[in-house]
């Protein structure tokens, strides 16, 4: 079995690994952390949101509260009023859901949008509001 976990590099960094269990000579613990320890070197489970965010950005994950570490290739709904993502179109009572802390919503709120719409096959539209003192000509010229 395969699981993945924290390597220390020299430079005190991290890097995520996949570590085959067959491989632990023994486990322990060391300042707090269970490190798994092989012949060659040591590894650390993974106990934070934080150490996870830190490594799966590349894959998509984006931490959108100090409690949800969401996959934003699996996004399809966004509820503004509620807060929360959902990971299908047209959510439900049995729909998985994720909250967004309010300060991100409105960090975040195009890269939402861009990924529910790459997500469900649509495309995003912007229009222009009128502006209180703006020349109907001025906005066409945009």
């Amino acid at each position: 079995m395969k699981m993945p976990v924290l390597r220390r590099r020299e430079d005190k960094s991290t890097e995520l690994v996949e570590l085959d269990l067959q491989e632990v000579l023994y486990i322990n613990i060391e300042d707090r952390n269970i490190v798994y320890h092989t012949r060659t070197d040591k590894y650390y489970q993974i106990t934070k949101l934080s150490e996870l965010d830190e490594h799966l950005p590349q894959l998509g994950f984006d931490l959108l509260d100090k409690t949800n570490l969401v996959n934003m290739n699996e996004v399809k709904s966004f509820d503004p009023k509620l807060g929360n993502i959902y990971f299908d179109e047209h959510p439900d009572k049995s729909s998985k859901v994720a909250s967004v802390a309010f300060i991100q919503q409105k960090i975040r709120k195009n890269q939402i949008a861009q990924a529910i719409a790459r997500n469900t096959g649509t495309t995003l539209t912007y229009s222009l509001k009128d502006t209180p003192g703006a020349a109907s000509s001025d906005l066409n010229t945009i």
